[in-house]
């Protein structure tokens, strides 16, 4: 091996991606301090709910992400909206993304921690009420994209025809894989989801701890595996919950103060090496070197390992958000993005599984890496459906997808849609065509729009030649020289007329 790095929950005691926690003590901030009545100072205690994590805070900044993406684009006319409409994306965005991903996970990826009998499953109603609700440790980036379609597609029925929805979609997917970088950023960090075995000559394979299929850490004692398990905090529980783990396993439950550890029952593949703290350093043993005595519990952690998650931050995440920038700026019609989104991700995503540790609840005898089907990963085979979806999306929308260009201010101001009515009874009717549409935002140049214009502009000379009269515009004489007028009516509109932005 050239060289071999440690992930740095393993060298430093210290090192913790919990920012925030409520405990009995008070408000702890990064694990080792505690503000209560007593002041600030170090903190020696254990337990209490998470507030904020490193993964809580990517997840903030994401949503952030869209926020601004949306603005930005509204700004410069890409996107025709008024002000208030991205916040109704980013709240539905929320919904979609935090019910769709945790769903998912629920119900394909761990189940039995859910709904399952103890020990790994709740002990009761209240038990498993708050795993659902505030365990929010388990997330399915596969489930995120079906809620957020769930709710895009909740949104088009309420609203109607007249809601950009495929645009809107264009924008969210951009914004999803900027989201994607920083999740796959928050796994990193919090040691989780990481690679397969490296081979001798990658010099950035890297060493993880080891957690069960549950989550549970993962500790050595004489020979045998055992996790550190999360007791519940009420008393009563706990005594219920105890009887449980020593009745699945008599022989396999070790109290240590406050900690409870258990046999682990699974039958582990996966290669690992054992962690001692010694005063030369942090120290790894094989755990086929018997000629090592080890006294009490050992940490175990990972043989040398590809670091997959920042192989997907950049696949899912940097590239596809760059291809996205890239398409967004050639497409004619709403929803190409989108469909982009869709297809790119899924790809990027099959691709990056090729490197990651299948998920070890998928595990089983004769099954060494837990794949699922024809030696597929589950992330895989959810992403083969991915692909089939966002290709359908591509086929619609190339046919059936409306002009970017041609898509009016949203929501409609009451004044335009009495315009709209009006004209209605004044045939031939002109169509009215501000700069935003084709002029300063580029989308004119994107979609053709500027010979569409001229096209139109002489097919209605024809027709007013032909009937003989003077047109009407909403009940007002039009001159020669307002009909080449290209400014807007409306402060909306008017913002549209901002130079593109550089993306």
């Amino acid at each position: 091996m050239l060289g071999v790095l440690s992930h740095p929950r393993l060298i430093y005691d210290w090192f913790t991606t919990t920012l925030l926690r409520w405990s009995a003590d008070g408000l702890v901030i990064y694990e080792r301090w505690v503000v209560n009545s007593d002041g600030f100072h170090e903190w020696t205690g254990s337990g209490g709910e998470v507030l904020l994590d490193f993964y809580y805070l990517c997840y903030l900044i994401a949503f952030i992400g869209v926020l601004v993406i949306f603005t930005h684009y509204r700004r410069t006319g890409w996107l025709k909206i008024k002000p208030h409409v991205p916040y109704d994306t980013l709240l539905l965005a929320m919904i979609g993304v935090l019910v769709g991903a945790k769903t998912a996970y629920i119900f394909i990826y761990n189940p039995d921690f859910y709904f399952g009998p103890p020990p790994y499953g709740p002990v009761d109603t209240a038990d498993q009420l708050r795993r659902i609700f505030l365990n929010w440790s388990g997330m399915a980036s596969h489930g995120a994209a079906a809620g957020v379609l769930t709710m895009a597609f909740l949104w088009r029925l309420r609203a109607g025809k007249k809601l950009p929805i495929a645009q809107i979609g264009d924008l969210g997917a951009i914004a999803s894989a900027f989201g994607a970088a920083w999740i796959r950023l928050a796994n990193f960090m919090n040691a989780e989801l990481y690679g397969r075995v490296a081979p001798d000559w990658l010099p950035w394979a890297m060493r993880f701890p080891v957690r069960s299929g549950k989550g549970n850490k993962v500790l050595y004692l004489n020979g045998e595996l055992y996790e550190r398990m999360s007791p519940p905090a009420d008393t009563a529980q706990f005594e219920s919950w105890l009887a449980t783990l020593k009745q699945a396993n008599p022989d396999g439950v070790i109290q240590q103060g406050g900690a409870v550890f258990y046999k682990n029952p699974d039958a582990y593949h996966q290669s690992y090496e054992l962690m001692s703290r010694t005063a030369e350093g942090v120290q790894y043993h094989q755990t086929n070197d018997h000629s090592q005595i080890f006294i009490g519990f050992q940490e175990v952690v990972t043989t040398p390992r590809h670091p997959s998650q920042l192989y997907q931050l950049i696949l899912e995440g940097v590239l596809v958000f760059i291809f996205l920038l890239w398409l967004r700026r050639r497409v004619k019609r709403a929803g190409m993005v989108a469909a982009g989104f869709f297809i790119a991700y899924p790809i990027a995503r099959f691709i990056g599984e090729f490197f990651r540790q299948p998920d070890v609840q998928f595990e089983s005898e004769g099954n060494a890496l837990g794949t699922v089907f024809f030696g597929l990963s589950m992330g895989q085979v959810l992403s083969l459906i991915m692909v089939c979806v966002g290709i359908g999306m591509l086929v619609y929308f190339r046919a059936r997808g409306r002009v970017i260009a041609d898509e009016p201010m949203y929501p409609p101001s009451k004044d335009s849609e009495k315009a709209s009515s009006k004209s209605k009874k004044n045939q031939p009717l002109s169509v009215p065509f501000e700069k935003g549409m084709g002029g300063s935002t580029g989308a004119g140049s994107i979609a053709g729009l500027s010979d569409v214009r001229a096209a139109l502009a002489e097919k209605e000379k024809e027709w007013d030649k032909d009937a003989g009269i003077q047109r009407e515009v909403e009940g007002s004489e039009t001159s020669p020289s307002e009909e080449k007028t290209d400014e807007p009516d409306t402060n909306e509109e008017a913002e549209s007329d901002e130079p593109e932005r550089s993306d």
